[in-house]
């Protein structure tokens, strides 16, 4: 990113952050970003937003945990990340309300996550539509939220996709290195969410 991204100090030390909507799970350590893409809870059995704790971690759980679980500070129930005995899950919103992982990327992830590790969870199950001018709704305020936390839009934050919106996405994909132009889809929001996560974690 250039200059226009706002850089924040970091925790001291690693952050977790899951976006449900675009089902991936960022993980920031020292000014650097790892992204896994994940399974979700279902519509029915949601993974639970908020800000959240590692609290507890084991090693070859087994089952449909995969080889190795680390349990959040979920007050109700047992929400935890986790592999998979079920890779083709990956990606979908399947689960209980869990956070699947591939159980190779698991591996590494449980390796740099230590106990009190943050985890943050944001987002709902939802299709992601292709934002465009004349859009309006809650998906084009996220988007617009986004673009002016990491310095990309001025304008305000009303939920109406219109020519100020549209600049901010152009000059925010072209730094991104993504094709110009003035749409967002599922891939320029993931880079939206992975931009915001390195800036602000």
């Amino acid at each position: 990113m250039k200059n226009t991204v706002k850089q924040y100090s970091q925790a001291s030390g690693p952050v977790i952050n899951i976006h449900v909507d675009t089902r991936i799970l960022t993980f920031v350590l020292n000014n650097s970003i790892t992204v896994y893409p994940v399974a979700i809870g279902k519509p029915s059995t949601p993974t639970p937003p908020g800000h959240w704790k590692v609290v507890f971690k084991s090693v070859d759980p087994g089952g449909p945990f995969g080889v190795r679980w680390m349990r959040l500070s979920v007050p109700w129930g047992s929400f935890g990340i986790h592999g998979t005995n079920n890779p083709n899950s990956i990606g979908k919103a399947v689960s209980h309300g869990c956070i699947r992982l591939y159980n190779e990327d698991v591996i590494v992830l449980y390796s740099k996550t230590p106990i009190g590790t943050p985890v943050n969870i944001d987002g709902v199950v939802r299709k992601i539509r292709t934002l465009k001018v004349g859009s309006k709704g809650d998906d084009v305020r996220q988007v617009q939220q986004l673009l002016s936390d990491l310095g990309y839009y001025t304008a305000s934050i009303d939920g109406s996709f219109g020519p100020a919106t549209r600049r901010a996405v152009i000059k925010f994909k072209k730094d991104q290195g993504l094709k110009v132009n003035g749409l967002v889809g599922k891939n320029t929001l993931k880079a939206l969410q992975i931009a915001h996560d390195l800036a602000f974690s």
